[in-house]
């Protein structure tokens, strides 16, 4: 019972310190992204985009595996994290080395000379984060989670103020790459000094192998993810017209704006919490059910909100031109929907050490999502997104067959453990399509909507006592207090 409250108590006040660190930050950021977008050029963010796509499958071999060793591990000590820090720097060096020799190649398939000096410099990111890593896995092990808030934020401020001066200063791209670098510079800096740790002199590949092994596996499985993410954008753009893929974009990226934060604030803490706990198979087994009803009583009713009021809000927020991106942003809705479930079950089998099956489980799923993506491009864009929730189906099913036997956590529980949430929401989904036959403006008829809705589900959860509603209701009533 003790484990029980205390990883209840660590999941809570882990779950509240990231959520201000996601709220805030990204208040701050969607403030400086609309004062640089005024300031700068398409052109700048076009440059950008394509970089990232090659750092973001570089970061995955500094932040995704040995991260997750340090944290999974019950018990670490200072050979181990001063290996692993060791081989951060290094990977961080040969990574960066990579891009910087690529630059030029990378440029011409791309057909844009400015890529090669800002591939050079931006990669500087990777070298820079490497520093980072153990750092942060000690302090995501201790559930201090307030030392991430505060580097956040201090990271997010000082690089806003850094890229607003240089775009009124007329530095174009650049800008947008020294704000990105400043955030990476000051975030490990701080983590750095707050978590009063130093490596020592020790380096040992054998005695740290088990942690390695363990972090390659899953640096694989994140590796083939994101490599799998990136290559259907390149391929969306080099299939389809520009508007196509505009549409697809924006479409997507609406509901992930609200998707992505909201399982980054979950999954960052729930994982070392489960960790804690990993050799109590039950309270891995508890942690991961009372995760997954907090997340579809979250999720559910703003993705299934957001299909009902889809059109309203492209129309609202980015004219009629923009119709078109309607349809993407309900697969995307059902997708992330969808993805709830398997997203905590990872989670749970990388907490519990099972890194081989879901290294396994990768070279199973990956020819699905390659055959998937290979024949919906014959079918236009529509169908390469009707994929996404295809292949978040699909992972579904590999992930619940394998917790079913590892954790005990069995598909018709997990089942059980969203219906209410659903039945919620589409209650909630039928209050606010009764809004839709008063004659209001599209404005206020869209506020009206919300509110609506917004009313319905609480009003729901109050008369069907709904005890994920008790539990927020309750935090929210002690901080306040």
């Amino acid at each position: 019972m003790g484990n029980n409250q205390n990883s209840e108590k660590n999941l809570t006040s882990g779950v509240m310190w990231k959520f201000m660190e996601r709220f805030l930050a990204q208040g701050v950021s969607f403030v400086v992204s609309v004062i640089l977008a005024r300031l700068l050029m398409p052109d700048d963010y076009g440059v950008i985009s394509i970089v990232m796509i090659f750092i973001e499958i570089a970061t995955v071999f500094i932040v995704s595996g040995l991260n997750s060793a340090l944290i999974q591990k019950k018990d670490i000590n200072e050979e181990e994290t001063s290996t692993i820090f060791y081989c951060c720097i290094m990977l961080g060096a040969f990574l960066y080395g990579l891009l910087f020799i690529t630059a030029p190649l990378i440029s011409s398939v791309f057909e844009m000379p400015i890529l090669t000096p800002v591939i050079r410099v931006f990669a500087l990111r990777l070298p820079i984060a490497s520093i980072q890593q153990v750092p942060a896995a000690l302090i995501s092990r201790a559930l201090d989670f307030r030392k991430f808030f505060w580097s956040t934020m201090v990271g997010t401020v000082i690089s806003a103020i850094v890229g607003i001066a240089m775009a009124v200063g007329g530095y174009g791209v650049w800008a947008l790459v020294a704000q990105n670098l400043v955030a990476a510079l000051c975030d490990s800096v701080i983590l750095f000094a707050v978590a009063k740790w130093r490596p020592k002199k020790m380096f040992s590949l054998k005695k740290t192998s088990s942690l390695i092994t363990y972090g390659f596996r899953i640096m694989t499985a994140d590796f083939i993810s994101v490599v799998f993410n990136n290559l259907c954008s390149i391929i969306m753009g080099y299939k389809f017209t520009e508007s196509d893929v505009a549409y697809y974009t924006k479409g997507k990226n609406l509901p992930y704006l609200f998707r992505n934060n909201i399982y980054l604030m979950i999954t960052s803490v729930l994982f070392p919490v489960m960790s804690k706990v990993n050799d109590d198979l039950a309270e891995v087994k508890s942690v991961a059910r009372r995760s997954i009803k907090m997340l579809a009583y979250v999720l559910f009713p703003i993705m299934i909100g957001m299909i009902c009021v889809a059109e309203d809000m492209v129309l609202a927020l980015y004219t009629k031109k923009w119709i078109l991106m309607v349809p993407f942003i309900v697969i995307v809705c059902i997708e992330s929907m969808i993805s709830i479930i398997p997203t905590i079950l990872l989670q749970a089998l990388k907490a519990t050490g099972h890194s081989g099956i879901i290294f396994k489980m990768v070279f199973i799923r990956t020819p699905i999502l390659f055959a998937s993506l290979l024949i919906s491009v014959n079918f236009g864009v529509k169908a390469v997104a009707l994929t996404l929730p295809f292949n978040t189906m699909v992972e579904l099913v590999l992930d619940s067959i394998v917790s079913s036997k590892k954790i005990g956590y069995k598909i018709t529980e997990q089942i059980k453990d969203i219906l209410c949430p659903l039945f919620l929401s589409l209650g909630m989904c039928v209050a606010i399509y009764l809004m839709s036959f008063i004659n209001t403006g599209l404005i206020l008829g869209l506020a009206l909507k919300v509110l609506v809705g917004m009313v319905t589900y609480v009003l729901l959860s109050v008369i069907f006592k709904v005890e994920e509603f008790k539990s927020l209701w309750g935090i929210v009533k002690s901080k306040i207090g």
